[in-house]
């Protein structure tokens, strides 16, 4: 073997070396991480989402600082949720907790932790206030329901039970067990 081969074969067997490098650190730099399946795949921030009955009036509205989506659970988590109910009578029913989760329709919602339910004063209610927690919610029927302590409160009575069912279409509440309170008439 004469010089000229040896320096062929050197060089070529020095381009299968960078070539084989070269293919071997590109596979390994294609390998991405994949998602969690557990992981959320969207947010939205600020969500502001409206919803008008069928006469074009606004029935109630969902506020939130941040919304995310979580696929493996086909729920949407919400960051300082807060939900007006707004009726033909002109009760406007604001309901507001730290977190919640909502299914994809938006057709049932969860608060979670401690929720704060006020009804403004109007020219045919009193102003109303109820603290509870865990409140499981369905706007379109104008309904909530928990199975938590509840206080409400207005200008002349407090009534403290066990589980509340709201139906703010019918402005009615009623608490489900141990119940207590006290009521002031006002002259």
């Amino acid at each position: 073997m004469n010089i000229r081969q040896i320096v062929l074969y050197g060089l070529l067997l020095m381009v299968v070396t960078a070539t084989g490098w070269s293919l071997f650190t590109q596979e390994t730099g294609l390998q991405r991480e994949t998602a969690s399946a557990t992981g959320a795949d969207a947010f939205v921030e600020d969500m502001d989402l409206k919803v008008m009955n069928e006469q074009g009036q606004l029935q109630y509205r969902i506020q939130a600082t941040r919304m995310t989506h979580y696929p493996s659970s086909e729920r949407f988590h919400l960051e300082q949720p807060d939900i007006r109910i707004m009726q033909a009578n002109g009760d406007d029913w604001r309901i507001q907790s730290e977190h919640g989760e909502t299914t994809e329709d938006a057709d049932i919602i969860w608060l979670l932790g401690a929720v704060d339910i006020k009804r403004q004063q109007t020219a045919t209610s009193s102003p109303l206030h109820i603290v509870t927690s865990d409140l499981q919610i369905k706007p379109e029927l104008e309904q909530a329901e928990t199975d938590k302590a509840a206080t409400i409160t207005s200008d002349q009575f407090r009534v403290e039970g066990i589980g509340v069912k709201a139906d703010f279409r019918k402005d009615t509440l009623k608490l489900k067990s141990s119940v207590r309170g006290r009521y002031d008439v006002i002259s």
